[in-house]
């Protein structure tokens, strides 16, 4: 898909956007990113763009010599991940698709809809992480038991898509599971 480039303010970079639709509130948010001087080349928009405290979630920008806090919002901990197989997308039919989707629906922790109440007990190592304020680490003991090891919540996701050359890949987004909200 190549992406499609926003209107923006004059002197400012170019929006290059990936979203099929980009909200008219995260649009502002983007727009006076890309009309600050500390953002060099241009401001990429994420399909998962949304409005956002600050910078819009679901944007990726470069700079010189600046770090921008706020462009962390609070997705503190969220990654992703990108696996190719070794066979062709073509070589499953949609049925094959569906019934692997669904039973990755059903393996696969979302949110804390599985762990409700207290959760899960966590690995030695991560029962007491050393936390910068006692605030942080009240919101780590009630979070962390029912979060980790989930996909996370929100605009988090795990997908199934074919590239150009056919092949099949899992790409998944990950949470930071409501800490990197605390943390924000």
């Amino acid at each position: 898909m190549m992406p499609r480039i926003l209107e923006v303010p004059p002197g400012a970079v170019p929006l290059l956007a990936w979203a099929r639709a980009v909200p008219a509130a995260a649009l502002r948010q983007l727009q006076q990113l890309a009309a600050q001087p500390y953002v060099v080349e241009h401001v990429a928009v994420m399909p998962d763009v949304h409005l956002a405290s600050g910078v819009a979630v679901g944007t990726v920008f470069a700079t010189e010599h600046h770090v921008v806090p706020g462009a962390l919002g609070n997705d503190l901990g969220c990654g992703v991940s990108a696996h190719r197989f070794a066979f062709p997308a073509a070589s499953l039919s949609r049925a094959d698709l569906e019934q692997l989707l669904s039973q990755l629906a059903r393996v696969i922790p979302v949110g804390d809809a599985v762990h409700r109440g207290k959760g899960l007990p966590l690995p030695p190592g991560l029962e007491s992480p050393a936390l910068s304020t006692h605030r942080l680490t009240q919101a780590w003991e009630r979070l962390a038991p029912r979060h980790l090891g989930t996909l996370g919540g929100g605009n988090h996701f795990l997908e199934l898509d074919r590239d150009g050359a056919g092949d099949l890949w899992l790409l998944i987004h990950t949470g930071s599971r409501g800490v990197g909200g605390a943390v924000g």
